[in-house]
């Protein structure tokens, strides 16, 4: 209906169905003049402003939790391959030192990061998050100083001599093994922040989210300590060689959990393979972080293999938590999605007061 006939008919008092009562209701069930179904075409819900910190915050703190699971694991087998605990522990703590400042940087304000630590909230992913990488982080500082100490570093500070003695009482080993579950906790938190939204890619994969960026942070550190071990041509074979192992079946989960959550997020998933993100999320997350790197993990083990196993596996994570995330965006600037996703909810929340009802 043009402006003008709309005009009209609200001065005679007559509303578009004929009726005499004055139109002024635009409810998409109610204005037979309106062919969407939706708010107006305005998104209902806020799309994140998150930018490439976060990005990067999601992908380094993942690394820094795969690092520490090595760390650990080979700390319970048994291993004694020095240069392997000084790559994963210095990785972890280089990590747990960038991934908080991302996050200021995309807070804008440290107070804002500081806020968050002044209460514990546990249905809060916010909150428990920060307490975590918190908490990890200072844990993988005390481990990182007694291998820094153990490696002479710590002996090059003023004073280093007294320093370097109160280093090595750290009992580091205890320290890694009670770190190892808050460790893991940030590399599923990335996912759970996520599910905690009303964004349709996110919310409606909230079983799998988590699980699916745990996997992908293990992969990625292992990736990286593997990665640098070819590099600088450090490590025993029989490190090398259980690392591939890991690795394998590692991203083996990944991909199972990422098939499930495509399958469980179904016909919400779609921002994944639109035009803008689907090139990416299917050359460099499927096929050239899991497929690729899982065949080169194969046969004879050569220095090139590794290197090159290794940074396809870390490029395929970060463009996962990028495509996540911009998918989520594109996700929550769609009104249909959203509304198509709130009445499947409420059809699935009727169908089980339904079942309950019946069963009592």
């Amino acid at each position: 209906m043009s402006e003008s006939k709309t005009q009209t008919d609200t001065l005679s008092g007559e509303s578009r169905n004929g009726s005499k009562k004055p139109q002024t209701s635009h409810h998409p069930k109610t204005d037979g003049m309106r062919d969407d179904k939706g708010y107006y075409g305005i998104p209902p819900i806020k799309a994140s402003h998150w930018a490439w910190q976060i990005y990067l915050y999601f992908w380094v703190g993942g690394i820094g939790v795969g690092a520490h699971l090595a760390s650990v694991m080979g700390q319970l087998f048994g291993w004694k391959d020095l240069a392997f605990f000084r790559v994963c522990r210095y990785t972890t703590v280089v990590a747990m030192v960038i991934s908080p400042i991302m996050l200021i940087w995309d807070l804008g304000r440290p107070e804002r990061f500081l806020n968050m630590l002044r209460i514990v909230k546990l249905r809060s992913p916010m909150s428990t998050g920060s307490w975590a990488l918190s908490a990890f982080g200072s844990l993988a500082g005390a481990v990182a100083t007694k291998q820094a100490a153990d490696d002479g570093l710590i002996r090059l500070l003023p004073g280093g001599e007294p320093l370097t003695k109160l280093a090595k009482l750290i009992p580091e080993r205890l320290i890694s093994v009670a770190a190892l579950p808050i460790g893991l906790y940030v590399g599923a938190y990335t996912g759970i922040l996520l599910i905690a939204t009303s964004v349709p890619l996110w919310a409606r994969n909230w079983l799998l989210m988590g699980p699916l960026f745990l996997s992908s942070a293990v992969s990625t550190g292992l990736s990286w300590v593997s990665f640098v071990l070819h590099l600088g041509n450090w490590g025993e074979t029989r490190t090398l060689h259980a690392l591939r192992k890991a690795e394998r079946v590692v991203l083996v989960i990944e991909a199972v959990l990422l098939a499930a959550s495509l399958i469980r997020t179904g016909r919400w998933a779609r921002p994944l393979f639109s035009r803008r993100l689907g090139p990416l999320f299917v050359g460099g997350t499927i096929v050239g972080g899991i497929i690729l790197p899982f065949l080169l993990l194969f046969g004879k083990e050569t220095r090139n293999k590794g290197l090159l196993s290794g940074g396809l596996v870390l490029v395929g994570g970060y463009i996962l938590r990028y495509v996540m995330v911009r998918g989520g965006r594109d996700s929550a600037n769609d009104p249909d999605e959203y509304f198509s996703f709130t009445k499947k909810d409420r059809t699935e929340v009727r169908e089980a007061e339904k079942i309950e009802g019946e069963e009592l």
